[in-house]
């Protein structure tokens, strides 16, 4: 994580960039929803007023609610609202996003974690991960997730969707019939991709590192060649019909600002000026109002105001009601609304309408720190967070609108099999790789809760290298699942999570065949060349090149990397797994969808944001489609 040692630098660029800026939405407090005027048009950085909204105005009923301005939730509004006569409210229970804080995309984006703008969950102690509890942000602001995260724009192994169709019944799912959704959103800006499998008129911006100059590239570039030594060849579209392979980060990023969901599906386009979507802000979702088994509205709570309690409200959805709160916020909104597992409502003292596996079969991806040097001699090629020097370099050129400051924490990426799982599977094992190393341990205490263990700390913390790299490891196909339960009926109290890591004994073998790699290409061929030694933890009673160390190592430091997925699982009609069928309809009851990453029968092999987008993309064209509003 980043530590800016000389905060005058940050400041220096606020003074020359921003102080002449004209700010390009004007957001406003309008009865009740936020609105603004907007040049779609213009993608430059540039400070944003905030948004909040008192809930007054709001009309009685909505033709559809969406629960969850996130990464599908606007995605959803804003494709619904194209059709001028329909009426849509979207719910987010944070404020709006439109800040440099969310925007940019290197230089603030660790301290956005425990912020307002993030629900900051927490697990249970994991046994089998040294006991630590993991810390899981969740974006709690217009965008969701996508306001926060680390922006790296991942489809997943055509494989996993593939399977979804075949293996599980996810009729209209497969990687052939996803891809139209994947470009209906791209506004891609690479000549990389391969032809055909990208969009260029969509809202979301999405950017290849190749295509830029920062710190560290040549020594991503040699990461991406070593890779192809042993076995991972390089790919130049990892987002293609074939994932296997290494490359350059794609990232949801243009000319150095964050693109998230909000902004590119509600302010870029201008559908946050449409007289049919209200978007209403600090408003928390009770439950989903069900009348029998149909469900006819949401009951909302106003958590932005100042002074007396206010009284919740039921706002009726004349069509139906759209749940997007993610893997986590979609189980909870289900269950507190008497869609769950019934033995487990009736322990939190709540009626149980339909008895479904809601909040079962919680899967998530696992990354591991690991050090290295560079070699004296070596050091231009990377970046110090602890060098005025370097962090002023890095801010003049961010200000110029190029450099590291421009793009993602992570440069590069590769994805193999590890062959614990089958072929059908797909990729298990991803390698997010970092051209530098973060000293703060503060902010590693904070975003990972790698200090929950005192009596274990990370053990080389004072030996760390000024520069280095960060080569992560990562567990992208688990077969170890937890759950999402209720701590109580209180729609405030946070839930119960328990991912349950590395229950599953393949788990950690796929996960050392990951380390193995990251050793193999780390000491050998132009990577290699560049690195002095890894740094080892001494602390750990294995020798180093054993297996017993790296097992230890990754049982350690394994943290989530914030792809929680699979709690409200699609399948075939009469698949006791599953909470909703392959239109995204909740079993059981009518009027009511989900589309998020909750949906997903098993998660996919890589970053999960692209996927949600794309999950929000089919569910308007599905709804679209029934209420023929095309």
């Amino acid at each position: 994580s980043f530590s800016f040692c000389n905060r005058c630098a940050l400041d220096f660029y606020h003074i020359t960039v921003h102080m002449a800026a004209k700010p390009n939405h004007r957001i406003q407090r309008l009865s009740g929803h936020v609105s603004g005027s907007h040049q779609s048009t213009n993608d430059s950085l540039r400070p944003e007023p905030t948004a909040s909204s008192s809930g007054a105005g709001l009309k009685k009923s909505y033709d559809f609610i969406v629960v969850g301005a996130g990464s599908a939730g606007c995605v959803v509004a804003s494709r619904l609202t194209e059709n001028s006569k329909v009426s849509v409210l979207l719910i987010e229970a944070g404020g709006t996003n439109q800040c440099f804080a969310v925007r940019s995309p290197f230089l603030t984006c660790p301290d956005l974690q425990n912020s307002t703008r993030d629900w900051a969950f927490r697990t249970v102690p994991q046994a089998l991960t040294d006991n630590r509890v993991s810390h899981w942000p969740r974006g709690k602001t217009l965008g969701g997730s996508s306001s926060i995260n680390y922006m790296l724009y991942v489809r997943g192994d055509p494989r996993n969707y593939d399977q979804w169709s075949k293996e599980y019944g996810c009729e209209g799912w497969s990687w052939e019939e996803v891809v139209p959704f994947f470009k209906k959103s791209e506004n891609f800006g690479s000549e990389r991709g391969m032809e055909g499998l990208h969009g260029k008129d969509g809202p979301l911006n999405v950017s290849s590192m190749h295509d830029g100059e920062f710190a560290g590239k040549e020594i991503t570039e040699r990461f991406v060649k070593t890779c192809a030594v042993h076995g991972v060849p390089e790919n130049p579209d990892y987002n293609g019909p074939v994932q296997h392979g290494a490359s350059l980060s794609q990232v949801t990023i243009k000319n150095g600002v964050r693109c998230d969901t909000a902004s590119a599906f509600l302010f870029k386009n201008g559908a946050i000026s449409r007289p049919n979507l209200t978007v209403l802000t600090d408003h928390v979702v009770c439950r989903v109002n069900l009348q029998g088994k149909v469900a006819n509205g949401v009951v909302l709570r106003n958590i932005g105001a100042k002074g007396a309690d206010q009284p919740d409200t039921l706002i009726h959805a004349n069509c139906e009601v759209v749940v997007c709160g993610g893997a986590v916020g979609t189980p909870q909104t289900l269950m507190l609304s008497g869609i769950g597992p019934a033995a487990h409502l009736r322990e939190v003292g709540l009626d149980c309408v339909v008895d479904l596996p809601v909040g079962d079969n919680l899967q998530d991806h696992l990354l591991s720190h690991i050090y290295y040097p560079l070699k004296p001699g070596y050091e231009h090629l990377g970046f110090y967070d602890k060098s005025p020097i370097d962090i002023a370099k890095l801010v003049a050129k961010y200000a110029m609108g190029t450099g590291l400051g421009c793009y993602s924490w992570v440069t590069g990426m590769s994805f193999h099999r590890s062959g614990v799982r089958k072929e059908e599977d797909g990729n298990d094992l991803q390698i997010h790789f970092c051209p530098l190393i973060g000293h703060e341990q503060n902010q590693a205490t904070k975003n990972f809760g790698l200090h929950l263990n005192e009596a274990r700390p990370i053990n080389e913390w004072g030996k760390l290298p000024k520069y280095g790299i960060t080569i992560l490891p990562s567990l992208v196909r688990a077969q170890s699942t937890g759950t999402i339960r209720l701590a109580s009926a209180d729609p405030l109290a946070p839930p119960i999570i328990d991912p349950r890591y590395l229950s599953d004994e393949n788990d950690l073998k796929a996960y050392v065949e990951c380390y193995k790699f990251t050793r193999q290409v780390c000491s050998t061929g132009a990577l290699g060349e560049i690195l002095g030694p890894e740094v080892i933890d001494e602390s750990i009673p294995h020798p180093a090149d054993s297996w017993e160390y790296m097992a230890e190592t990754l049982r350690r430091r394994c943290v989530t990397i914030y792809h929680p997925a699979g709690t409200a699982r699609m399948g075939r009609k009469g698949d006791s797994r599953a909470v909703v069928d392959p239109f995204l309809k909740v079993n059981g009851v009518s009027g009511l969808r989900v589309a998020d990453a909750s949906i997903m029968p098993d998660v996919v092999s890589g970053n999960t944001n692209a996927p949600s987008i794309m999950i929000g993309e089919k569910c308007a064209d599905m709804i679209k489609k029934a209420w023929n509003l095309e």
